[in-house]
């Protein structure tokens, strides 16, 4: 993918990781040892393995930037996600590690971590839990908002935003860190 990207494009300039598994459900008595391999497998060796192609890349284009996607899950339990909780907490540790070293070569590391996003998936449990519960949507969404000051689900824009201004040189020196897209629903 590098290799192309770079043949393609001249250069890689930045890298963005979006990958989840987000899709299995349990907590640590029902999770079985399948799905925890199967979300860090996912979730933490596949980032890793594209940052491991990404480097000598980036390196040879004078530096760049690598952007993560984490989950405000790995920091704020709400739905019973344990694996891709915890692997999307390896990823934050990893990524400060990643920071670090390559730091040196003038490659930025970051991560953003959104919560709830305003996307099909959330729409469908959204709708499928005010189905369930007989009441309108509106009450649900209400429930996901109650503790976001600004009082909105966050759509995939409001993180794509945040990620273009990580790679941008607007961020030229930033690196190490993790910025919440949440409408204020966790504030650290």
């Amino acid at each position: 993918i590098m290799d192309t990207a770079s043949q393609r494009f001249g250069a890689v300039d930045a890298v963005v990781n979006v990958a989840a598994l987000d899709t299995l459900f349990g907590g640590i008595t029902d999770s079985p040892v399948e799905d925890w391999q199967a979300s860090f497998d996912t979730n933490v060796l596949g980032t890793v393995n594209l940052v491991r192609a990404a480097t000598p890349h980036l390196e040879a284009a004078g530096g760049g930037a690598i952007v993560m996607i984490g989950s405000q899950s790995a920091m704020l339990p709400q739905v019973m996600q344990i694996t891709y909780a915890a692997a999307k907490g390896a990823l934050q540790s990893s990524m400060l590690y990643m920071a670090k070293e390559l730091g040196p070569r003038k490659i930025r590391v970051n991560t953003v971590i959104p919560t709830w996003m305003w996307v099909p998936p959330v729409q469908g449990y959204v709708s499928m839990t005010a189905q369930d519960q007989g009441v309108a949507e509106d009450q649900i969404i209400a429930g996901i908002t109650a503790n976001m000051p600004l009082g909105e689900i966050p759509a995939d824009e409001d993180v794509a935003e945040c990620v273009v201004f990580l790679c941008s040189d607007r961020a030229r020196m930033i690196t190490g860190q993790s910025i919440l897209v949440n409408a204020g629903e966790l504030m650290r």
